[in-house]
């Protein structure tokens, strides 16, 4: 049986960016256009998670918007801000 995972995926000039978090296990995973980019095992997942969504009342286990945070934050970080444009969320 396939354990659940959150996820969340981000459309950029690039390709696509997703990240998805996986409820048993507390694992991230942010994946650029199907290749494994990052991969996280609690506590440092939870501390991703809490740096970006710190307002959120998240626990252990992110909704969607904390993981869409943590997935922005990603794509700012690694390949600059004009690489996330608000209008493709439209």
């Amino acid at each position: 049986m396939k354990a659940k995972a959150i996820t969340v995926s981000i459309d950029t000039p690039g390709g696509v960016v997703c990240a998805e978090f996986h409820i048993d296990t507390g694992r991230l995973r942010i994946f650029e256009r199907g290749m494994l980019r990052v991969e996280l095992f609690p506590p440092h997942s939870w501390f991703t998670v809490a740096s970006v969504a710190g307002n959120s009342r998240w626990g252990t286990r992110p909704r969607e918007g904390d993981l869409r945070l943590v997935l922005e934050n990603f794509i700012q970080q690694h390949f600059g801000i004009s690489a996330l444009q608000r209008e493709s969320f439209i």
